[in-house]
């Protein structure tokens, strides 16, 4: 008895005196099980591979989503993923609405349904309407807004346009700009190219 007594203390006094490099060797060990258990391995040949998305799945994704870019004169322009049953003004309502200098007279088709890819940007006043180069206002019906949008115009002279119009009611010709008030050549042939009296 006193044999294994004698071995029990000097185990014990053995453990007390290294008990730190025990706990070191456990806490090394334990680190390298959790490594060798996160360490990237190949897919073994039985692994089954990941199916491949089938066309209606794909058809099915883009039924769900679309992805639009809203620009120009909004809150927050950027990429917005809508639902493809939504129309332009839902994207712009998503992007924080139009600013207090969006041109209200040039903004896109706020009934149109959203496409996918597709970018809906709101001009400020005074960029002009892309996409209707072609067509030119009627300076007899234009709104102010509208006019401050044409390239050359400004708040001056389009209040001048609805005070003469007004008072005379309406322009006749064109060249009224220069005969009545009094605008020169050069900015003359610049209205020119988005005002018309039909």
């Amino acid at each position: 008895m006193t044999n294994w007594w004698q071995i029990a203390q000097r185990a014990r006094g053995w453990l007390y005196r290294h008990d730190w490099r025990l706990a070191l060797s456990l806490a090394a060990l334990i680190v390298a099980a959790a490594a060798w258990m996160a360490w990237p391995r190949d897919a073994s040949p039985s692994s089954t591979p990941a199916a491949a998305l089938s066309v209606d799945e794909i058809e099915t994704a883009r039924e769900r989503w679309v992805v639009v870019y809203v620009s120009g004169a909004v809150v927050h322009p950027g990429l917005y993923r809508l639902q493809p049953t939504q129309r332009v003004s839902d994207a712009i309502v998503a992007a924080g609405g139009i600013t207090e200098d969006a041109d209200s007279a040039c903004l896109p088709n706020l009934a149109a349904h959203l496409r996918d890819g597709k970018e809906y940007r709101v001009p400020a006043r005074g960029q002009g309407c892309k996409g209707n180069k072609k067509t030119r206002l009627d300076i007899n019906t234009a709104t102010r807004d509208q006019l401050l949008a044409v390239a050359g115009m400004d708040e001056g002279l389009a209040d001048a346009i609805i005070a003469y119009r007004e008072t005379y009611g309406g322009f006749q010709r064109l060249s009224e700009l220069k005969s009545a008030l009094g605008v020169d050549s050069t900015l003359y042939k610049q209205l020119q190219k988005s005002l018309t009296v039909p």
